[in-house]
């Protein structure tokens, strides 16, 4: 669930969708959705995961709906609604489609420089167990989470005790992400001597795929994580997170209360890496929680105030 370019997506989609829904009224669904169940789906969607669903959002659910409506054979959204209700896994359906995935492979280069200009030099100092730990918060399709193996053992080497969480509400972008396999237009951004290193190519029927290695895959857990639940059951300390363009679907209570697991999870002064469009509220004077130390990376610090995002 990701990406600070969500509203151009959802136009661009809408664009899509409304030609199509101009064409067979939505691939011969013509119920419509009242404000009233809009809200009641929106209500819904925000209880379990956080997401809020503004009135602007309203078509893109309609149109991603109205396509799951015909493959259930329901005749209009109030039945579709009540489904959701008695129905755990339509829920879990429901989460897949209204969440966005759109990602890259060392996306937002600039904190991958830092890591490798700081951080790592930082842990090699630091680490005399040879043991790091990173989650990759929100991690879509894979990309984020593979990106970070990928310069970690390249830097620190196979003797390193290198495990990476990367979650996710979606459990289909987290099936895609375990079988680590992506085309030429996913890859294109990866440094050639990297990819050739650390990925198989396809021949044959999989010719122009590429799948990632198993000495990058292992180093990865790819689990279901509801950023919005009280409790992670993360155990170990990690020295770095990364949850980059998640925290714009969440309102400002959401977000302090994530903000709060990472601080307890974090290992002192250990990073925490958002979106370009993110930042930490450290406006209030007592709050020294957090620092600013690269370009939306803040390091943990003292113990101030409950943090403000």
């Amino acid at each position: 669930m990701r990406d600070h370019n969500m509203d151009k997506e959802h136009n661009n989609i809408i664009r899509r969708e409304g030609q199509d829904m101009g064409k067979e009224g939505i691939r011969g669904v013509k119920a419509e959705m009242s404000d009233e169940i809009f809200q009641k789906i929106s209500k819904l969607v925000h209880e379990k995961i956080g997401l809020k669903l503004t009135d602007k959002k309203k078509y893109m659910v309609y149109s991603r709906l109205s396509r799951r409506l015909r493959e259930l054979g329901l005749t209009n959204f109030n039945k579709y609604y009540q489904l959701l209700k008695k129905d755990t896994s339509e829920l879990e359906e429901l989460i897949n489609l209204l969440t966005t995935n759109v990602t890259n492979f060392f996306r937002e280069i600039h904190h991958f420089a830092f890591l490798k200009n700081r951080v790592f030099t930082e842990l090699k100092q630091e680490k005399h167990n040879k043991k790091i730990r990173v989650w990759s918060a929100g991690c879509s399709s894979g990309e984020e989470a593979y990106s970070l193996a990928i310069i970690l053992y390249d830097h620190f080497g196979p003797e390193w005790d290198i495990k990476i969480l990367a979650t996710d509400i979606n459990t289909e972008v987290l099936n895609m992400a375990r079988e680590g396999i992506y085309n030429y237009q996913q890859v294109k951004n990866i440094p050639y001597n990297l990819l050739s290193r650390y990925f198989l190519m396809g021949t044959g029927d999989n010719e122009g795929l590429f799948k990632v290695k198993d000495d990058i895959k292992k180093l990865i857990v790819f689990k279901k994580l509801n950023l919005n639940s009280g409790s992670y059951q993360i155990e170990s300390k990690l020295d770095f997170i990364f949850c980059r363009n998640v925290f714009i679907y969440f309102n400002h209570k959401i977000r302090a209360r994530i903000l709060e697991h990472f601080y307890r999870l974090l290992k002192d002064n250990g990073y925490l890496f958002l979106g370009h469009s993110e930042s930490i509220n450290n406006s209030r004077a007592k709050n020294n929680r957090w620092k600013l130390v690269w370009q939306t990376t803040y390091q943990k610090t003292g113990k101030g105030e409950r943090d403000g995002a």
